[in-house]
């Protein structure tokens, strides 16, 4: 009664599909050069404590008490640390590799997204993590496959079309018309803007020549006037 009032489920294999992922295998062997690279560093790390280790045994002997006593408190330091810093590299290595494939996983979901809308599913289990001995055929489905094609071969969802209705070309025409309206003005009180301006100009260019031409008539007239008086 629970699983019908739920209703049906699918279940798949993540991991099988995670390691069809294109991108999988270029993430995995990224993620094993970095594990190379810790190996070697946790082997430098502990060749160089051995070195120390058989050093402080073949002189021990020898050692004055407080000299040994700081040596052993030195050795187990560098033990300690050896531990430590083996443990932090495993955590590293695990979010490093948590994080290469992320984008691949992120994959897995969405085409699992898109398998269970389409089947009408309330949820997907991951068979990887939980074994079922037996599975109600009514109520639960084996989704591997169509994930693993949605996966490989992606649907692509399309947009549907925008149909304009009569109020909507209605408001488009008048604002059309508006726009129109707004140019004409502009284009009216550019040209009042022209004259203004044409006309001002003209006004002080006749301005200035009336004012030349006073000026010249004025001086000619003083000069006959000068010239007349010396004749005489």
């Amino acid at each position: 009664m629970l699983l019908s009032a739920q209703g049906k489920f699918g279940f798949y294999s993540h991991k099988e599909v995670l390691m069809a992922v294109p991108e999988y295998l270029l993430a995995i062997e990224e993620f094993e050069l970095l594990k190379q690279r810790c190996n070697a560093e946790i082997e430098r790390n502990e060749q160089e404590l051995t070195r120390k280790y058989v050093a402080f045994l073949d002189g021990q002997q020898d050692f004055p008490e407080p000299i040994l006593r700081k040596r052993q408190k030195e050795l187990q330091q560098m033990v300690d640390n050896s531990v430590l810093f083996r443990d932090r590299l495993k955590v590293w290595l695990s979010q490093a590799k948590d994080s290469l494939l992320a984008p691949c996983n992120e994959r897995v979901d969405i085409a699992l997204a898109k398998v269970c809308e389409r089947m009408g599913l309330a949820y997907a289990i991951n068979s990887d993590e939980v074994m079922y001995r037996y599975v109600n055929p009514k109520y639960g489905e084996e989704i591997t496959p169509l994930v693993l094609e949605e996966v490989l071969n992606p649907t692509v969802e399309t947009v549907p079309t925008v149909v304009e209705c009569a109020e909507d070309e209605a408001a488009e025409d008048a604002n059309d018309e508006l726009g129109a309206e707004e140019k004409r003005v502009d284009s009216a009180v550019e040209a009042v803007a022209t004259d203004i301006v044409t006309g001002v100009a003209t006004e002080t260019q006749k301005v200035a020549t009336d004012t030349v031409v006073i000026a010249t008539d004025k001086e000619a007239v003083d000069s006959v006037r000068v010239a007349t008086d010396i004749i005489e």
